[in-house]
């Protein structure tokens, strides 16, 4: 996979497991999930897998605490390790870049597994196959390959849930990866998406009862590990709010290399922002269907109280830019290409964030090449 580490999660009293990326923000949450003491933690890891294994984790949290040496119930290498069995849920917090490799095809030993979940010599002996896939990841559309391929699925009774969940919280991996620091606020937005290519037959698929059944024990296992966590009414609109902070902050500070504090501190910088959101809530409106949720948490005065609810002295750096910092690829797809997938459907004009994809494109083509 992609990403450095991958968790995976089993229910003690269910025959199914959780799949999470053990980035800062997935060990965060395989640890609150851990807490409960209701599910088992299977951690797929590559570059600190001797670290997970060895000695554990670190942990200091304003939210969830300090813990010294954690570790999973469960720690392997690869995805392919990992998919021997079938989960509950599979938590992704790996960087969604699909330029690299897309989630189905770093999910593709998982995926697989499901569908042959009854053809096994041992299938299983609940009636029914759930496993419920969880997007903690940046971006606008990230679900839709996703639900494709797991739409593909006709196993009989084989259901799957693809949940988004937006994270807003400041977490980091520090002192080679062996210790995980949160401070400040923590909260988690979770809801389920519906599939939008062919239909599901009666039998396999997608179920809107076991969806909400599979979203709601999830956050409850989340407040019961000491998140703070909310069920969404509608998937789609927490997903664009989230990405109103990710596609004007996170780009404009990695396009000047500066943090929060130094683009809130020129009006220019702070117009620009103002006007990328601008954009970005229109094509929203444009993409969704009108509903409260939308008029609710994707109208102009949101875009006021993003940039007020700022520390005007704040010296933090997003994730993207972060990760330009390391020469490592950068979400650019997910979060300003998936925006603009959506306007260009809807005939939305964006020139500003035209200009922006064009900026980073050049910058991702460089460290891709990097890589290479």
């Amino acid at each position: 996979m992609s990403a450095d580490e991958i968790v995976d999660t089993t229910a003690d009293s269910h025959s199914g497991s959780i799949l999470t990326a053990l980035l800062a923000i997935g060990t965060l949450y395989a640890f609150a999930l851990d807490k409960t003491g209701k599910v088992r933690v299977t951690a797929v890891c590559r570059s600190n897998y001797n670290v997970l294994q060895d000695t554990g984790l670190d942990f200091e949290s304003d939210r969830l605490g300090n813990h010294n040496a954690w570790k999973p119930y469960r720690v392997v290498r690869t995805v392919e390790e990992a998919a021997d069995r079938t989960y509950a849920y599979v938590v992704c917090a790996f960087k969604c870049v699909p330029e690299i490799t897309t989630t189905p095809a770093l999910l593709a030993p998982l995926i697989s597994n499901l569908a042959k979940a009854h053809a096994s010599p041992n299938p299983p002996t609940d009636a029914s196959v759930t496993s419920t896939f969880v997007l903690l990841q940046n971006g606008i559309g990230i679900e839709d390959d996703l639900l494709d391929a797991l739409n593909a699925i006709r196993t009989p009774g084989v259901y799957t849930t693809v949940v988004s969940g937006n994270c807003w919280v400041d977490t980091t991996a520090v002192d080679g990866g062996r210790k995980i620091v949160q401070h400040g606020n923590e909260r988690l937005v979770l809801g389920y998406h519906r599939p939008t290519s062919t239909n599901p037959s009666p039998t396999t698929g997608f179920s809107e009862d076991m969806a909400k059944k599979s979203l709601g024990e999830l956050v409850e296992l989340f407040r019961a590990g000491g998140s703070v966590v909310e069920a969404a009414p509608d998937a789609d609109v927490a997903r664009w709010r989230k990405v109103l902070w990710n596609a004007s902050f996170s780009t404009i500070c990695t396009l000047a290399r500066a943090h929060v504090g130094d683009v809130l501190a020129l009006e220019s910088s702070r117009q620009a922002l103002k006007d990328i959101m601008a954009e970005v809530l229109t094509v929203a409106r444009a993409s969704l269907t009108p509903s409260p949720a939308v008029e609710q948490e994707l109208s102009d005065a949101v875009i006021d109280r993003i940039i007020a609810n700022e520390n005007p002295n704040s010296v933090f750096r997003p994730s993207m830019l972060v990760d330009l910092d390391h020469g490592r690829p950068m979400e650019v797809e997910a979060i300003v290409g998936g925006v603009l997938r959506r306007a260009r459907a809807m005939e939305v004009p964006t020139p500003k964030l035209d200009l922006i994809y064009a900026g980073l494109s050049v910058i991702q083509s460089n460290l891709i090449k990097g890589r290479a």
